[in-house]
C-alpha cells in the first residue's frame, strides 16, 4: 500500500510511494523467484533460486515451462502494432504530477495537465507507465523497458529481459513484477492473450526471474511485499504469500456467443487486474466471442473473501454467473482504481453519438453502488484512463473526423466527477485511421462535430447512484 497522500495507480491502472516494503519485498522476492532468465546482464550474479513453493490446494497453479530453457531466450512478443502518434498509458500520482505514453512519445505534466512536455521521443512502441513517485517511474512496451529517478527528465534503458516484458508493476525502486512474452494479439496492446509468464525483480529492473504462476499470464499486480493478483487465461488468482502459490478466485466467465473453432480469439479470454490496496483490487473479464456490435465483459470488485460481479454487458448471458447491473456500454475500455471502495470504468459504445461513445460508471461501495456518468468527453475512442479521486480523472484516447478516415489523439481531463470535460493535450495533427481492435472489436467510423478542439464537453444528463440491481 503506499503512503498517506499517493493514489493507486490506473492502466494506468491501474494502478503511490511504499518506501517501507523495498526491504521486505526484496527478501520475498529472493524466496519466490524459479529461473533466471537468460538475458540476465553480463557480469552481475543473479540471485540463488528457489524451489517453488506449493500452490493453493483447492487452486493449484498450472506451471509452464521456464522462459527460454535449453533453447536460448524466446522472441519478443507478437504484438499489435499501435498506430503512430498514439497514446496507449497514462498515470497520474497527485493531482499534479502524470506521464503519458505512446508509440513514439513520452509526455509529462507538473500541473495537472494544463501543459504537457515532451520527455522523449522516437520509435519507442510503449504501452504502460509504472510510477511509485513522482520521481520513480518505468515505462514498458514489447521488448522496451526504461526507467527514470528523476521524474522523466532522464530515462535510461534496462537490460532487455528474457522473454521481453509488456508490462511491469513496481511496490518499491527496487521490488517489481511484469509479465512476458506470449502473443499479444489485438484484444490490448500490453497484454499477451496466450503464452505470458510472470517476472519479478529485486533490483529496479536490471534482473529478473521466473515467478511460479498458472498458464497464460496477462496482468499482474502487488499492493505489498505478500498481497498479489493475476489475470490469467480469463481467471482471477490471489496470492498472499509473495506470489509463491496462487489461489483461482473466479472461474472465468462464458458469454452465450462463441468465436470460430481454432481461431486466436476462440478461448483466449481476458482478465485485466488493478490493484487497488489493503488486499483488495478491481477486475475486469473479457471473455471471447463479440456479437451484434456487443462485447461480453465483466467487471468485478476482489478481496480476501473473493471477487463480487459487478456488472456485465446484458445483451449477453453468463452460465453459472450472478450477475449484478449492466456494464458502461457494449465493448469493454479501460478503467481506474481509485481505492479498495471506488473505481471507474470506462466502456465504448460503437452504436452511439460522438457525444456519447465512451460513456462511464463509476462504481463505489466496494462494488455495491453503480453510478452511470454520461460519457467522457472529447474522445470517440477511450484507450487508458487514471483517476486520483471520483472527481479528478484523466482518460487518453483518439476522436474520430466525420468522414471517418482521420483521428486525433487526446488527452481530456475531468474535475467535477465528469460533469464536464476538458481537451488537455491534442497531438500535433490528425493521422489515417487504423482499425482498432483493443478491449473493443474493430474500430468504427464515428461521427465527430468537427475535427476541433472544443474547450469543453458537456453532459445532456446523469443519473443517480443507485444500488446495483441483480439480474439473472
Amino acid at each position: 500500500m503506499r503512503a498517506a497522500g499517493d493514489v493507486p495507480r490506473s492502466a494506468a491502472g491501474r494502478r503511490k510511494p511504499a518506501r517501507s516494503v523495498a526491504v521486505l519485498a526484496a527478501a520475498a522476492l529472493a524466496g519466490v523467484l524459479v529461473g533466471v532468465c537468460a538475458r540476465s546482464t553480463s557480469g552481475i550474479p543473479a540471485a540463488p533460486a528457489a524451489p517453488a513453493g506449493p500452490a493453493s490446494a483447492s487452486h493449484p497453479a498450472a506451471l509452464s515451462p521456464p522462459p527460454g530453457a535449453g533453447r536460448g531466450c524466446p522472441a519478443a512478443p507478437v504484438a499489435f502494432s499501435a498506430p503512430a502518434g498514439s497514446l496507449t498509458g497514462i498515470q497520474f500520482v497527485s493531482a499534479a504530477r502524470g506521464w503519458a505514453v505512446g508509440q513514439d512519445v513520452i509526455l509529462a505534466t507538473a500541473d495537472g495537465g494544463r501543459h504537457w512536455t515532451v520527455q522523449r521521443t522516437g520509435q519507442l512502441g510503449l504501452t504502460s507507465v509504472d510510477f511509485i513517485s513522482s520521481r520513480v517511474g518505468w515505462a514498458a512496451g514489447p521488448g522496451t523497458l526504461l526507467a527514470t529517478t528523476d521524474g522523466g527528465a532522464h530515462w535510461a534503458a534496462l537490460p532487455e529481459p528474457c522473454p521481453p516484458v509488456s508490462s511491469v508493476h513496481f511496490i518499491s525502486a527496487e521490488a517489481g513484477f511484469a509479465v512476458a512474452g506470449g502473443n499479444l494479439g489485438s484484444l490490448a496492446p500490453n497484454i499477451p492473450q496466450l503464452g505470458g509468464v510472470v517476472l519479478a525483480t529485486s533490483d529496479g529492473g536490471r534482473r529478473w526471474q521466473r515467478l511460479p504462476a498458472p498458464a497464460d499470464a496477462q496482468t499482474v499486480c502487488f499492493s505489498g511485499p505478500r498481497d498479489g493478483w493475476l489475470g490469467a487465461g480469463g481467471r482471477l488468482y490471489r496470492s498472499s504469500d509473495g506470489g509463491r502459490s496462487w489461489a483461482q478466485v473466479t472461474a472465468g466467465a462464458e458469454s452465450s456467443s462463441a468465436a470460430p473453432p481454432g481461431s486466436l480469439v476462440a478461448g483466449s479470454a481476458l482478465m485485466i487486474v488493478q490493484c487497488a490496496g489493503q488486499g483488495s483490487a478491481w477486475a475486469l473479464d473479457v471473455p471471447p466471442g463479440a456479437s451484434m456490435d456487443k462485447e461480453p465483459h465483466v467487471g468485478y470488485h476482489a478481496g480476501p473473501a473473493g471477487a463480487v460481479p459487478v456488472f456485465a454487458e446484458p445483451y449477453f448471458t453468463y452460465p453459472g454467473l450472478r450477475v449484478l447491473a449492466d456494464s458502461p456500454g457494449a465493448y469493454a475500455g479501460p478503467f481506474s482504481a481509485i481505492s479498495p471502495s471506488a473505481a471507474a470504468f470506462i466502456d465504448w459504445d460503437p452504436g452511439s453519438s460522438a457525444q456519447m461513445a465512451a460513456p462511464w460508471n463509476l462504481v463505489t461501495g466496494s462494488g455495491a453502488v453503480l453510478t452511470p456518468e454520461g460519457s467522457v468527453g472529447g474522445l470517440t475512442d477511450p484507450v487508458a484512463a487514471s483517476f486520483i479521486s471520483p472527481r479528478l480523472g484523466w482518460v487518453a484516447g483518439s476522436v474520430t473526423s466525420d468522414d471517418g478516415y482521420r483521428q486525433r489523439w487526446r488527452i481530456v481531463f475531468t474535475g467535477d466527477g465528469g460533469r464536464t470535460w476538458q481537451i488537455q493535450y491534442a497531438s500535433p495533427g490528425s493521422m489515417p485511421v487504423q482499425a482498432r481492435s483493443g478491449l473493443a472489436g474493430s474500430h468504427r467510423q464515428a461521427n465527430e462535430p468537427g475535427d476541433c478542439c472544443l474547450p469543453e464537453w458537456g453532459r445532456s444528463s446523469r443519473a443517480g447512484s443507485t444500488p446495483a440491481a441483480m439480474r439473472n
